[in-house]
């Protein structure tokens, strides 16, 4: 740790490590030990705590005695500080609100601290007693920044404590008039750096505050400053909804699944009016509910109906139903009853849209689709709202039901890259209208059969620049290939877009038999390309006319990235067809992750099953739990259901 950094570079060092005794009170986080040099790391920070404690907080006049330039926050040196924590006195609300918008963002930007937020601590408990508006969200940033509930570093650690430090004096706003103002001190208070300083205060609040939500964070910071089991026993049969919700998920943190039945009701009677703001060292209450209900796969999918059936209020169930869905494998049939049930409830195209998408990404895992459940999706196929009628469309050609291509509505792309049957006709029909999204989607989807019969379609996308990367990767796999289309990938290689560049080099190759105008465009790639991954596998399209990229590609066998090690392997394989390289970096590679699902899928094309991949094959093929997560907005199908195939296939 830096001294100077940590505590704005007041303190004067010599050469031998000692401080000027007389800039010891302007350093609010540093110690020094009694032969006068300054104490280990931790000691500097637990220890100086004593510094802001004996100080508390420190009024907007002593802002100027700070050199703020001296310290940073999430964007350079924290000069602004005092500007803005002045502006938090001001009686325009506009104008506080602006500075605390500010202040969140640059003293704790996304979950980080900077020495600056160490420093403003004292500063902004001041402005939370003595500022005219808005002091809940003063006390709700001194919240946010003491909630760490695993210090990482010293500055992280410094910024926590010195909330701690400052906790006892805040203790007046506990008798605040204002129930946020309350509320948000109560959660101050849990993280007080000396408990006993607090703990009669939140009891008192804990049983006689007139506002329900302070009286449940009470006591939840009671669990953390002094602990009661008997407490929390009897608060489950408190007559207030968020008391008993508090208690039950303090007692069920400290248990583990299956959970008891009594806790679990607690949470399906109670649960929907969770808090979704941070409590320090706990996060919201809505994200512990996740948690816990997600650990415990049947009370999380009992709670979730029971949500459901009561009108599923703010969409709490469909979540916790995806949740669980994320979480767990083999749950499908019991997610999409839910998913199904909760459609009713839906006021509005999105929300509705949202949930039938839901459904097409859990129903290929439904053994027997309920006729009900089919018919219903029909009736949202024709919907005139497009998200509705794409997703409804989605779910029914995932469960394989013809229907998508007959009923009295066109098929979207998106539904037809995966319709049963014969879809020719309505993929014709379809790609030209596809936005690129779609049309990406149908292309990608289209086997060489159905591909040949649609290359006028194809050429037209490629002319008109939709859908182009695709679109030049399949017309590679075709035949008889007419001038025009050899003229448009000759274009393409041209491009500005590098993997357009890559990708029609390959398929120029591959349609004229002639290497080396693509080995012209590929050699550089795989040099100087910003996606040197994506360039690899096509110059692996290449197969042996690809050999004078070799010595580049065996290069890039020792990357320290994973995924050009992985994609060079693929490629060499696919040049040379010796596995002898390749396997031991796919082996290495493959597991639970993105590129290791693209190692274990190249090793099931290569056909071999290293012996020492087997563990690793069984824990993909039969954990009960999914492996592999997704983003935003998911995949369809989930990445996990293909990992646990491949391994299923690579154990044979």
């Amino acid at each position: 740790m830096k001294i100077k950094e940590l505590c704005g570079g007041r303190a004067d060092l010599d050469g031998t490590g000692r401080a000027d005794p007389t800039a010891v009170l302007d350093v609010p986080c540093v110690l020094l030990r009694p032969d006068g040099r300054f104490a280990d790391p931790a000691a500097v920070i637990i220890g100086g705590l004593s510094w802001i404690g004996s100080r508390f907080m420190r009024p907007p006049e002593e802002l100027s005695s700070v050199d703020w330039s001296a310290l940073t926050h999430a964007y350079g040196p924290a000069d602004d500080v005092p500007e803005l924590i002045h502006a938090l006195y001001l009686e325009d609300e506009e104008q506080v609100e602006e500075a605390l918008y500010e202040l969140f963002g640059n003293v704790h930007h996304q979950g980080t601290v900077y020495p600056a937020t160490v420093e403003a601590v004292p500063f902004l408990a001041h402005a939370a007693l003595h500022a005219v508006l808005k002091r809940d969200h003063v006390l709700l940033l001194l919240v946010v920044i003491a909630d760490q509930a695993t210090p990482a570093d010293p500055v992280t650690e410094a910024a926590r404590a010195a909330v701690g430090a400052v906790a006892p004096a805040l203790s007046s706003c506990l008798d605040d008039a204002d129930p946020a103002v309350r509320r948000m001190a109560v959660r101050v208070a849990a993280v007080a750096t000396d408990p006993d300083a607090v703990a009669e205060r939140l009891t008192a609040v804990y049983v006689a505050d007139p506002d329900a939500d302070v009286r449940a964070d009470a006591l939840t910071a009671l669990a953390r400053v002094d602990p009661d089991e008997a407490r929390e026993a009897a608060a489950l049969g408190d007559g207030v909804p968020a008391i008993r919700l508090a208690a039950a998920l303090l007692r069920l943190e400290r248990s583990a699944p299956p959970y008891p039945a009594e806790l679990i009701d607690v949470l399906a009677a109670d649960g929907t009016h969770a808090d979704g703001e941070t409590f320090p060292g706990l996060g919201s209450q809505q994200d512990r509910l996740t948690t816990l209900l997600t650990a415990d796969v049947d009370a999380g999918l009992a709670v979730a109906a029971r949500w459901v059936a009561a009108g599923d209020p703010g969409g709490r169930g469909f979540w916790l139903a995806e949740d669980v869905a994320n979480a767990w494998r083999d749950r499908e049939e019991q997610v999409v009853a839910v998913l199904a049930a909760s459609l009713p409830h839906q006021m509005n195209a999105d929300s509705l849209g949202l949930r039938l998408e839901a459904i097409a990404r859990w129903i290929s895992g439904v053994q027997d689709v309920e006729a009900g459940l089919r018919d219903v999706l029909l009736g949202h196929a024709a919907s005139a709202e497009p998200r509705v009628a794409h997703a409804a469309q989605l779910a029914l050609a995932r469960c394989g039901d013809e229907r998508v291509l007959t009923g009295p509505f066109e098929p979207c792309a998106l539904a037809l890259a995966v319709a049963p049957g014969d879809a020719l006709a309505h993929v014709r029909k379809a790609l030209p209208a596809a936005d690129d999204n779609s049309a990406i989607a149908l292309v990608s989807a289209l086997d060489p059969g159905t591909a040949a019969q649609l290359l006028p379609e194809l050429t037209d996308l490629l002319r008109a620049g939709q859908a182009v990367i695709p679109v030049a990767r399949v017309l590679g796999t075709l035949d008889g290939a007419d001038r025009e289309v050899l003229g448009l990938l000759a274009e393409a290689m041209k491009s500005d877009n590098e993997m357009l560049r890559a990708t029609a080099a390959a398929s120029h190759a591959l349609l004229t038999g002639e290497a080396a105008p693509s080995i012209r465009v590929l050699e550089p790639l795989l040099t100087t390309g910003r996606q040197i991954a994506w360039y690899l596998p096509e110059a692996g399209r290449l197969g042996t006319a690809g050999a004078p990229l070799v010595p580049r590609i065996e290069e890039l066998l020792g990357s320290h990235e994973p995924w050009p090690r992985m994609a060079a392997a693929e490629a060499l394989w696919r040049i040379t067809g010796d596995s002898a390289s390749a396997v031991p970096v796919l082996t290495e590679l493959a597991g639970a992750s993105p590129v290791g699902l693209r190692a274990l899928e190249t090793l099931a094309e290569i056909g071999m099953t290293p012996a020492e991949l087997r563990p690793r094959l069984r824990h993909c093929a039969w954990s009960p739990t999914r492996l592999m997560s997704v983003g935003w907005p998911p995949e369809i199908p989930h990445p996990d259901e293909k990992l646990r195939a491949t391994a299923l296939r690579l154990l044979g």
